[in-house]
């Protein structure tokens, strides 16, 4: 089984908890999604150099806490982090997987941008704003009524989608950006 396919099923179908971009769920939960991300069968997770702690977050992001990490649908190489709002009535979630090479990053990031792309059920704005070497991004509502936006983007052999849910109002598509532009800067430190 090719690390391509893997990742095609696990951003399409692979539903493992609270996971946003592996099953096509419309809420972000504050439970851990799967337990050890830190290791895979093979050694050190490589998702791990490039997974965001709450320091990593931008200026916008001030406050927010780190609420779950773990693999995306126990998908070696991969790693999905939330984060809460001060308040918790904004959840963001992180997911990056570390593909084999940039060009497999770009092939299999179709799968990755349908994935964000259900996370808003009820679209009222897509975009493609300058974040990484190709980015998607769709606003609008859960099919719970939430506001969310989802951010699916590839830089170098990294493919990651960010979400973010607000139950008291609209969520600023600037936040997802400013995030998004963060993972982007940590990719490109870790040579990824």
């Amino acid at each position: 089984m090719s690390t391509a396919w893997i990742f095609r099923v696990v951003a399409v179908s692979v539903c493992a908890g609270t996971l946003l971009a592996a099953c096509g769920s419309s809420t972000i939960s504050s439970a851990s999604p799967t337990p050890s991300a830190s290791t895979t069968t093979t050694g050190v997770n490589p998702a791990l150099k490039v997974a965001m702690v709450p320091s990593d977050l931008p200026a916008s992001a001030a406050g927010f806490t780190q609420t779950g990490d773990g693999l995306l649908g126990s998908t070696p190489s991969t790693d999905a982090r939330i984060f809460a709002s001060p308040d918790s009535t904004t959840k963001v979630e992180i997911d990056v997987a570390v593909d084999t090479s940039a060009s497999a990053a770009s092939s299999d990031y179709t799968a990755f941008k349908s994935a964000a792309a259900i996370q808003v059920p009820t679209q009222t704005r897509t975009s493609s704003p300058a974040v990484g070497s190709r980015a998607d991004e769709y606003v609008g509502t859960s099919s719970g009524g939430q506001s969310v936006v989802a951010l699916a983007f590839v830089e170098g052999s990294v493919i990651c989608v960010v979400t973010a849910q607000s139950s008291i109002g609209p969520v600023d598509p600037v936040l997802v950006e400013a995030i998004a532009t963060a993972q982007v800067s940590k990719i490109r430190s870790a040579g990824l």
